[in-house]
């Protein structure tokens, strides 16, 4: 063969292997992400999934972490976990940290497996091994007594195995039994680890309402904007002993002062003097006794001419 036949016939195979290429489906990118980054006790945690293929081994861990009373009971649960796909030939594992005695309890459906036992060392680990089975796990939770010197438990659940069902799906999960602490959610496909994500769990905000007392008298509506105490002390009656007050003088304002900024004097009225504005007037004659005098000196001046007549 020439090599100008040669260099035809390469001429020919490359479009052809560019259409076969162009026929094959593209594969789609792996995606995985976890919401929310904040959460309280009660809410759910939704983990997306994209691009995942069938016979991929996959691997999700849920791990709680909060604070307990050293030697104390505590209890953490993840409720009405959806796994959208089932995992064959697969594991559902748990281990604990800092506990003494534990309970692992799984319940699907009308089933419910309990795994009881006391920690080594203060851990304790258990697994079943078997295919995990698409659905929803109404409860899987951890329970138990902390060790006697521990403040802080790690509780820990993974599932594993050969992923079988849709490419693209989202795995759901709600959190109970503890409101301060973090979960963190791990996701590895094939090996390796595609996502680690810690969720904060956080305390709920407590409200508390302080009611004032109000005082109920018909009095001057002025002063409305006094603080709960200036109410309270205007609420408490004193009876003290009446003592006398002497004169006080009750200086004016100096000309020219406006109105509301010169100094006030306040006097006290007491008993004296009250009693000092009880004086008694001075007498008044009537007007009727100059009248009587004079007709008297008229009568006996008019029997004294008589008698001389």
């Amino acid at each position: 063969m020439g090599p100008g036949k040669e260099k035809s016939r390469k001429i020919f195979y490359l479009p052809v292997l560019v259409l076969l290429l162009a026929l094959v489906p593209g594969a789609t990118a792996l995606g995985v992400t976890v919401t929310p980054d904040r959460i309280g006790e009660g809410d759910q945690v939704s983990i997306a999934i994209t691009g995942l293929s069938d016979n991929s081994t996959f691997s999700l861990q849920i791990e709680g972490t909060f604070a307990v009373t050293p030697g104390g009971e505590f209890s953490f649960e993840t409720r009405d976990l959806v796994m959208p796909f089932a995992l064959r030939e697969g594991a559902l594992s748990a281990t604990l940290r800092n506990t003494e005695t534990n309970v692992l309890t799984v319940q699907k459906g009308d089933t419910e497996v309990r795994r009881l036992g006391s920690s080594k060392d203060g851990v304790f680990s258990t697994s079943e091994t078997g295919s995990i089975p698409a659905g929803t796990y109404e409860l899987i939770s951890f329970e138990g007594t902390a060790a006697p010197g521990a403040s802080s438990i790690v509780a820990s659940l993974t599932l594993q195995g050969k992923k079988s069902g849709p490419t693209d799906a989202d795995i759901t999960f709600v959190v109970a039994g503890i409101s301060d602490g973090s979960v963190t959610v791990t996701v590895t496909v094939d090996g390796t680890n595609v996502l680690s994500r810690t969720i904060v769990l956080e305390k709920p905000v407590t409200t508390t309402t302080t009611t004032v007392p109000h005082s109920g008298g018909g009095g001057g509506g002025g002063g409305g904007g006094g603080s709960g105490l200036s109410i309270i002390a205007a609420a408490t009656t004193s009876t003290a002993t009446p003592t006398t007050v002497p004169a006080t003088t009750v200086q004016s304002p100096a000309p020219g002062t406006p109105a509301g900024t010169g100094q006030e004097t306040v006097v006290t009225t007491g008993p004296a003097t009250i009693a000092a504005g009880k004086t008694s007037p001075a007498p008044t004659r009537s007007p009727i006794a100059p009248v009587i005098a004079a007709l008297s000196v008229f009568i006996a001046a008019l029997a004294i001419f008589h008698k001389r007549r």
